[in-house]
């Protein structure tokens, strides 16, 4: 099996809910997910606002609906849920699935300051996604991330490893 993680990664300050699986490192905030559903960061590409993305995303389906740890299973709208509601406006999502050692699923946004940077969209095989491949260091460089947060296998190999890892660290 390979790592299968999703994250949302800010460098805001923010307090969250204790039951929202979470990790504190170097100054960023690092919130993983279970996205067993294609994550859909394709559309953002027909936004500039994070707000107009998010009524978008509203329209489809109410966010309400959506608990985050609902049997630990996440779609895009958990994770617009949780950047809605705790007014997060720069941070990065990152995807990567990879089975063994090979790459299989790659999802990567940039949001900063509320406005979506389209040069960070990578969501398929085309050729615009693997041209934007290209700006993703200098993305996390302009977050504050200057490490390979998916070699910290012992938190992020898969949100399953995130939430024992998580939940160990608050029994203490």
């Amino acid at each position: 099996m390979g790592q299968d993680i999703t994250c949302l990664i800010t460098n805001e300050n923010i307090e969250l809910d204790k039951s929202i699986v979470h990790f504190r490192i170097k100054q960023l905030t690092f919130i993983p997910f279970n996205t067993s559903c294609d994550l859909g960061i394709e559309e953002a590409k027909n936004f500039d606002l994070l707000s107009d993305y998010i009524l978008h995303l509203e329209s489809k389906d109410s966010f309400d609906h959506y608990l985050y740890n609902r049997d630990n299973d996440h779609c895009d709208i958990d994770i617009f849920k949780i950047v809605k509601d705790y007014r997060i406006e720069s941070f990065i999502i990152e995807h990567s699935y990879d089975w063994a050692d090979m790459p299989v699923e790659y999802y990567f946004m940039q949001v900063q300051d509320g406005r979506i940077l389209k040069n960070s969209l990578v969501y398929d095989d085309s050729e615009r996604s693997k041209s934007n491949k290209a700006n993703i260091q200098e993305a996390k460089k302009n977050l504050g991330l200057h490490f390979n947060w998916l070699d910290r296998t012992d938190l992020f190999y898969s949100y399953y490893h995130a939430d024992r890892a998580y939940t160990l660290q608050h029994a203490k």
